[in-house]
């Protein structure tokens, strides 16, 4: 007499591995959503840095500051060759403070959005 004998998984082995799947899915998804914002803001910052120095450059070389929406320092290649970066948060583009001292608006300031603590 032959012996039945069936290959796969019980219904109980395949919901464990279900369960510790939906574990990892809820530990490691959160954290990689966190991750990915910060690096926005944090490159969000970095930009506003940039500009600022490209700014201060186009300054003492013209003797005047910018437009104030940048048109000036983004056609000219010797300040930005590869264009001009935009907030990688909301994709919005930069645009200068009306101040004496120009520098570039801050989204910190202005949207809760872009503040990381």
């Amino acid at each position: 007499m032959k012996t039945l004998t069936r290959k796969g998984f019980t219904i109980l082995e395949v919901m464990v591995v279900v369960i510790l799947i939906s574990i990892l899915a809820a530990i490691v998804i959160p954290r990689y959503v966190v991750s990915a914002k910060r690096a926005q803001v944090q490159s969000c910052e970095m930009n506003r840095h940039l500009i600022n120095k490209q700014t201060e450059m186009y300054f003492f070389a013209e003797a005047t500051w910018p437009r104030d929406d940048l048109g000036d320092i983004k056609t000219n290649v010797n300040y930005f060759p590869d264009g001009i970066p935009t907030c990688p948060v909301d994709f919005t583009s930069y645009v200068l403070a009306p101040s004496p001292i120009k520098r570039v608006s801050g989204h910190r300031e202005g949207a809760g959005s872009h503040i990381w603590w």
